[in-house]
């Protein structure tokens, strides 16, 4: 899971670096409000937590295509066709992660 939030004045997202993967341990890990420079302007903005918000991250998602592939062919010599279920690994990982946005996106903290 990415978080990202806009910039005011050019409306463009900028990432931020943080591993909580909720709205509560984002707040514990920056602060209620915290500074965010933006990469396209350069200004420097305070935001709220509850202006981040959460994408998928597709990079994950390919780290389990590339782990399906490989388990893939290793268990089709092993069992054959039976092997090839391990093909909804990708589809687990990518539901795991719209759930985990999803949960960080509709919980708000109050102001």
């Amino acid at each position: 899971m990415r978080l990202y939030t806009d910039c005011i004045s050019c409306k463009t997202a900028n990432t931020v670096k943080s591993y909580a993967s909720t709205r509560p341990d984002l707040a514990m890990d920056k602060g209620d409000e915290f500074k965010v420079n933006c990469t396209n302007c350069a200004k420097d903005q305070n935001k709220h937590v509850n202006d981040v918000y959460a994408t998928e991250n597709p990079i994950i998602l390919i780290i389990g295509i590339v782990i399906s592939i490989v388990v893939t062919v290793y268990l089709w010599s092993i069992v054959g066709v039976f092997g090839t279920i391990t093909i909804i690994i990708p589809a687990l990982i990518w539901q795991q992660q719209r759930n985990a946005a999803h949960a960080f996106n509709s919980y708000r903290i109050e102001r």
